[in-house]
């Protein structure tokens, strides 16, 4: 990772993560999309990711079981809303049984050598955007963007 990701407050509903990775919007977009790249860099620290579904396409849906190093189980599910190789990726994201889903939104735009990740988090309203961010969303999605940064480091990881 060339820069530390940021987070910015864009607008009342929306906060953004953003960074530089060494890679190409191909390698990033298929960590993204890649049910056997995804569970090596989305689980936290000392825990394992599950992909029991990933069906990505506009209207297809995932599910990931995520279990922390303290045993604790966390189910993620969505649906793929917009997929446009290799440059945009948009899916609904919630914790099952928690309810208030979000959109994320991917944008990945080429510089030089390097890809700008642009991660729009958008709430169903200000009050959902400030929890989300008091309980970690932010330090969660600038952890996850620096494990991507380790994986793509990988030559095994393939450019779609």
């Amino acid at each position: 990772m060339s820069e530390r990701p940021a987070v910015r407050v864009v607008r009342e509903q929306e906060f953004v993560v953003d960074g530089t990775l060494r890679a190409s919007p191909e390698k990033i977009f298929a960590a993204y999309t890649d049910p056997e790249l995804v569970p090596r860099w989305w689980a936290v620290p000392g825990g394992s990711l599950r992909v029991e579904q990933m069906d990505v396409r506009p209207g297809g849906k995932y599910r990931f079981v995520e279990r922390t190093a303290d045993g604790q189980e966390l189910v993620f599910v969505g649906t793929y809303v917009e997929v446009r190789p290799p440059i945009r990726l948009v899916y609904t994201f919630e914790v099952e049984g928690h309810g208030d889903p979000v959109t994320t939104t991917v944008d990945l735009e080429p510089e030089g050598e390097s890809t700008r990740v642009t991660l729009t988090t958008r709430c169903a309203s200000k009050e959902v955007r400030d929890r989300r961010l008091r309980y970690g969303a932010e330090a969660g999605a600038k952890a996850a963007l620096q494990r991507l940064a380790r994986v793509l480091e990988a030559p095994e990881v393939p450019e779609r």
